[in-house]
């Protein structure tokens, strides 16, 4: 496998070299002899041929393994290996810059975006189209972490230049944050002037928030309108479409003009764009909602009464109320914690606790983080089950990073600091006890709960990421809005926008007595739009999986199945003694009768007929192919098995067919036919 420079670190410091020591148990990962004082920690790719001084490609060896090895290669070596979208996408952009120097992706967080830019250089570097590499990142985390990812694959980046712009010696370039490019703009603007160079801004939105920075990106870069860019190639990424002005322009990206309320807008233009929904099922996890509330104790001050109310049905004061107290109430945090630990658990079964999934528990203040860890630690009976992540302290990115790392469960207690450039697949769990509802921020925190593990991705089975939320209106809807991906962002002024009714900070009124544990009110599968299973009846369903040993977390999408099979089929399953077992009707409706399958093939047949006449305009798809492609795999059925597919499986495939035409005729404000809008019902 070829290279593309050296790691700039030949070692691993102590604390790492301990962390190799510990997963080998003592003994030698190749030979099994007893591992002395003068064991080795030893390259799985070779130093010199690029290999990366990493834990994920280390192992402690015996000093007679690692020295009779030599510089071969442990095994064969790992190559990149494009997912669908990246094959689709990679021509597309590699054209775009070929013939007009930039190209601008936007792929949802948690779809590849790292990769595919490793993919870039490594094509335009073998065809001597360029001989280095700049990626410019919004925090120091992602310094770390894109020099970790693309060391991994033999790209090594400096991540600590000299004067910020001059990477060292045996290095293919280097990786820096926006914040230090106004003062090494004009040193970066001679290097690229000086060497063919690919430069990838990375969440480039963020330029749009701030004029520094933008100015900077131009007077490194250049101007795309003009024949001005200096770089050879430029690559924007970001998770998110987005809206800006005039003023602040990101001189790298493309743009249309749009009224918004009166006002001239900027609307970016991708020229790959990847929803999130386009990948659930097999690139991300699908996300369930849990909505817990409870009954409040409330007193008025203004109108001096006592108010006692199920949270769901308190006005929109007095909910915002309850739950802002209820962040800092220990017996609160306590309930709540162990109803996200149980969902945690319940998706350890799926693999028999051989996958260290996490639980990742959010908080609005410090003094809710302590409160939290102490419960997570008291629910568990660990001592030190929870991490506690402040950005204010000192040694939280070394926190984080060792919680990621763990090969056993735990939890990750956080106060608005996981959002870009936090990569832990292990995150299947989400307890959200905060009360920001910033767009970008909802988006980016789900995501970290939807990237799938190695294990899942080899297995072809998908847990469905769980996120626990206090039952209120806003919290449901930010987190609804946030998996649609259809509206872009207008230039957030305040990224941690908080919950108030009427966007405006108040005296407190009310006072929080006393609040009840935590109660599931409803299971809200955000994928699917009529996705809302009420309490009873996921209770219902989770008694027939442990009576049938099916994992309950897949409980609330079996539920939403048997539902639509029951509409299909005509069968009621309520509480009725009479009533079919529900494990038979999802074993019959999996093996299908033929009018089924018949009824849900004649549906797949419209669909494809209707997007074929309408897939010209829609970036989504390369082509008609590529649509029943991706329906295929959001299902689970291998490429040329649809003939042989279950009623199930048919289904799933009908189900997104119908998302996707509903979603095209949403954006270019077309009618949906009339054989579909049965469908939904």
């Amino acid at each position: 496998m070829r290279s593309y420079g050296l790691d700039t670190r030949r070692r691993l410091p102590d604390s790492l070299a301990r962390e190799v020591y510990v997963n080998s148990g003592g003994v030698c990962q190749r030979c099994g002899t007893e591992l002395g004082p003068d064991y080795q920690s030893a390259h799985l790719a070779p130093y010199i041929r690029g290999g990366a001084t990493d834990v994920e490609q280390m192992e402690a060896w015996c000093p007679e393994c690692n020295l009779r090895l030599g510089d071969e290669d442990v095994g064969e070596p790992a190559g990149l290996i494009p997912r669908v979208w990246q094959a689709l996408a990679l021509p597309k952009i590699l054209r775009r810059i070929w013939y007009y120097g930039s190209a601008t992706l936007q792929a949802c967080p948690g779809a590849g975006k790292t990769e595919f830019a490793a993919m870039v250089f490594k094509m335009l570097y073998d065809a001597g189209y360029v001989s280095r590499m700049v990626v410019v990142v919004p925090n120091r985390h992602l310094v770390d972490q894109w020099k970790h990812k693309l060391g991994l694959l033999r790209i090594h980046l400096d991540a600590g230049a000299r004067l910020g712009a001059l990477e060292r010696k045996n290095t293919v370039g280097l990786v820096v944050t926006y914040h230090s490019l106004p003062g090494a703009a004009e040193m970066h603007a001679t290097r690229l002037e000086q060497e063919r160079t690919l430069v990838v801004l990375d969440e480039v939105h963020h330029v749009a928030e701030r004029l520094a920075w933008g100015r900077a990106v131009e007077c490194m870069v250049g101007d795309v309108t003009g024949d001005e860019v200096r770089a050879t190639a430029v690559l924007n990424m970001t998770g998110t479409l987005f809206r800006s002005s005039n003023k602040l322009r990101i001189s790298t990206v493309r743009y249309d003009r749009v009224e918004i309320d009166g006002d001239t807008k900027l609307q970016a233009i991708p020229d790959w764009s990847l929803p999130t929904p386009a990948l659930i099922g097999f690139e991300l996890r699908a996300p369930d909602l849990l909505v817990y509330g409870g009954e409040a104790h409330l007193f008025d001050f203004k109108k001096g009464k006592d108010i006692k109310a199920d949270v769901a049905d308190l006005d929109d004061y007095q909910r915002s109320a309850a739950i802002r107290a209820a962040f800092t109430s220990p017996d609160w945090m306590e309930g709540f914690a162990r109803e996200a630990v149980k969902e945690l658990r319940a998706q350890l079964d799926v693999f028999d606790g051989a996958v260290p999934l996490k639980l990742l528990f959010l908080v609005p203040t410090q003094q809710a983080a302590y409160v939290a860890a102490e419960a997570l630690n008291k629910v568990t009976r660990q001592r030190d089950f929870a991490y506690v992540v402040v950005s204010e302290e000192p040694k939280a990115g070394s926190i984080l990073r060792a919680a990621a790392r763990k090969r056993r469960p735990c939890a990750i207690v956080a106060v608005r600091m996981i959002t870009e450039g936090f990569d832990c697949p292990e995150v299947s769990t989400i307890a959200y006890a905060s009360n920001v509802v910033a767009p970008l921020f909802i988006s980016q925190m789900m995501a970290r709960a939807m990237r799938l593990t190695k294990t899942e991705r080899a297995k072809k089975q998908y847990i469905p990421a769980k996120i626990l939320i206090p039952d209120h209106k806003v919290l449901r809807e930010a987190f609804a809005a946030a998996l649609s991906n259809v509206v872009p962002l207008i230039d957030e002024k305040d990224e941690y926008v908080e919950i108030h009714p009427d966007g405006l900070p108040r005296m407190p009124r009310f006072e929080l007595r006393e609040l009840d544990d935590p109660q599931l009110r409803s299971l809200i599968v955000l994928d699917q739009e009529d996705g809302e299973v009420g309490v009873g009846e996921l209770n219902r369903v989770r008694k027939e999986c442990e009576q049938n040993s099916v994992p309950g977390t897949f409980a609330g999408r079996i539920a939403l199945i048997h539902r639509r099979l029951a509409q299909v089929t005509d069968v009621d399953l309520h509480d009725d003694e009479d009533d079919e077992d529900l494990a038979m009707t999802l074993a019959t409706a999996a093996a299908g009768t033929p009018d089924l399958v018949r009824s849900y093939r004649d549906r797949i047949s419209k669909a494809v007929t209707w997007m074929r006449r309408h897939i010209e305009h829609d970036a989504r798809y390369a082509s008609i192919g590529v649509f029943q492609a991706l329906a295929n795999a959001r299902a689970g059925v291998d490429e040329g098995r649809r003939t042989h597919a279950t009623a199930a499986e048919l289904a799933s495939i009908a189900d997104y067919m119908l998302q996707q035409i509903c979603t095209h005729c949403r954006e270019f404000n077309e009618k949906v036919p009339s054989w579909a809008e049965g469908w939904a019902g």
